[in-house]
């Protein structure tokens, strides 16, 4: 994903190559950002810390042992299947659904390589996450083992959200699009990309494919840039498998962007072998997907309501949940136990509807009708398929679900604004305050989710009772290693963000057209 030099804007602020070797440069510290801010909660979590994470480590080693397509079963809740794992893997859960209590209590992972038949509710899910993650739980079952597949868990989310940060280095005309990142990567995001659960990797390649699909689609350049094809390929390749939403987020971008075709690259981009080769293979992984789901009955997640509910008390229900699916989306974390003070999340969604707000203000008609389309397809869409559910699952829907498809709107609602309405001092403006107010909260989210699995939460929360280094409980590399972890991610990740958020080019302030056939040709940059 590599451009032609940008060229300093005069501002006093200095120059950011972002051309071969500067590219190059920007991925890595961006890699590095992301990979220590993750790998801190990969670190700072107890076994089981975070939501399904045992029923995914037992998915993920029994399909590194050969268990690829276990019987269906009533392992779970009625649902799942069980696996031949590791005895070393098997624990009890003993503090979760109880805020109050340490992680003290459980039994840690052990190195006991035993083989011992377990159920899992992961246990029908498709293999291709676990296949990646899974091989180190099988080989070292103890918390070598299990850091290990975080840490790989992690790296695959960290090298995602690296890439779409170099695609809104390079392809986002005043660098806005900086912001609609940071705001799609929530605390919420970074604790699942850090855990063993498909979710989290789910939500990183949401953020880049649609990094790259908003240029690939909707950019005027002559010709579609190969590195956008890669990363756009790859990240709907893992939609398409991870979860029984990709193949819903992958139709919802093209009906967003594809249409109307005049009005976008279309044209251009079934000209060229390189996309039919990638939309060939994003179509087999999806309905590779949909089969196995059909097959193993995936889409059984049990029953987890006791309530009976009339499709109109569901929907009702549903709507009120709404106001918890926000919070959730931004930072509800542990076991959805921990919760952050109000401000945290007023201010997080604050800048969120800053974005979408300045998008439909400033945007045209046919950019609002895409951002209806995403947002429809993110929100409302899940809240249906909730309500038809509701009486074989009860309500089982959490905000994480949302957020690869939010991640678009974010950053669709970012690149929208800056092409038709804030100029590019106001653009670095907002990346900035971006930074200063969100960055703090990713670390403030990790301190107060730490006391809560070493201490408890407290009943009050005071600056005396959330201390990070009290408690019965520790993190196996102790409490400083995810704290200085995510501090030295967080400042680079910002550092940076505050560094290439400068004006890119010497340009006019005020907005210029930027949908396919109608751009100048002196402002195709």
């Amino acid at each position: 994903m590599t451009e032609q030099p940008a060229a300093g804007d005069g501002d006093g602020d200095g120059d950011v190559a972002v051309a071969g070797a500067g590219a190059r440069r920007i991925w890595i510290l961006a890699f590095v950002g992301f990979l220590l801010t993750i790998g801190a909660w990969s670190v700072a979590a107890p076994y089981d810390g975070t939501p399904d994470e045992r029923e995914h480590m037992i998915r993920a080693a029994g399909v590194a042992a050969g268990e690829i397509a276990p019987p269906p079963a009533a392992a779970k809740k009625g649902s799942g299947a069980f696996q031949d794992v590791p005895a070393g893997l098997v624990r009890e859960q003993c503090w979760q659904f109880k805020p109050a209590v340490s992680a003290a209590c459980a039994v840690p992972p052990g190195s006991d390589d035993t083989p011992v038949r377990a159920g899992t509710g992961a246990g029908r899910y498709h293999p291709v996450y676990y296949a990646l993650v899974g091989w180190p739980l099988d080989i070292w079952p103890g918390w070598s083992g299990v850091l290990l597949a975080r840490f790989i868990s992690a790296g695959i989310a960290a090298a995602l959200l690296a890439s779409a940060f170099v695609v809104a280095v390079n392809w986002s005309r005043r660098r806005l699009m900086i912001a609609g990142l940071l705001v799609a990567v929530t605390p919420m995001a970074a604790q699942m990309a850090s855990a063993v659960n498909p979710n989290g990797v789910e939500i990183a390649a949401g953020v880049a494919f649609f990094a790259a699909t908003i240029p690939l689609f909707l950019d005027c350049r002559p010709k579609p840039h190969h590195g956008l094809l890669i990363l756009a390929g790859i990240s709907g390749l893992l939609l398409a498998m991870l979860r029984q939403t990709g193949p819903l987020w992958l139709a919802a971008a093209f009906v967003a962007f594809a249409f109307p075709w005049r009005q976008s690259n279309v044209g251009r981009l079934v000209r060229e072998k390189a996309v039919w080769w990638w939309v060939g293979g994003i179509a087999v992984a999806a309905l590779t997907a949909v089969g196995w789901g059909v097959v193993m009955k995936s889409s059984d997640l049990g029953k987890y309501g006791g309530h009976v509910y009339t499709y109109g008390q569901a929907a009702f229900a549903e709507a009120d949940r709404w106001r918890s699916y926000l919070d959730q989306m931004v930072g509800v974390t542990s076991w959805l136990d921990t919760r952050m003070p109000a401000p945290i999340y007023l201010t997080w969604q604050f800048v969120a509807a800053t974005l979408l707000i300045g998008a439909f203000v400033f945007g045209r008609l046919v950019d609002r009708g895409r951002l209806l389309v995403l947002i429809v397809a993110g929100t409302v869409v899940p809240s249906v398929m909730q309500v038809a559910l509701v009486k074989q699952t009860g309500f089982v829907t959490q905000g994480r679900y949302m957020l690869p498809m939010l991640a678009g709107v974010m950053l669709f609602a970012a690149y929208v604004w800056e092409e038709r309405g804030l100029d590019a001092a106001r653009s670095r403006t907002l990346v900035r305050l971006s930074v200063i107010l969100l960055l703090p909260i990713q670390l403030f989210t990790l301190i107060l989710t730490m006391v809560r699995w070493q201490d408890g939460l407290p009943k009050y929360l005071t600056f005396r009772t959330i201390n990070p280094f009290a408690g019965d409980w520790h993190p196996p590399l102790g409490s400083i290693t995810p704290l200085l972890a995510s501090v030295l991610g967080l400042t680079l990740l910002g550092v940076l963000a505050w560094r290439v958020s400068m004006r890119p080019l010497s340009e006019p302030d005020e907005p210029t057209p930027a949908i396919a056939g109608e751009t100048p040709a002196a402002d195709l940059r």
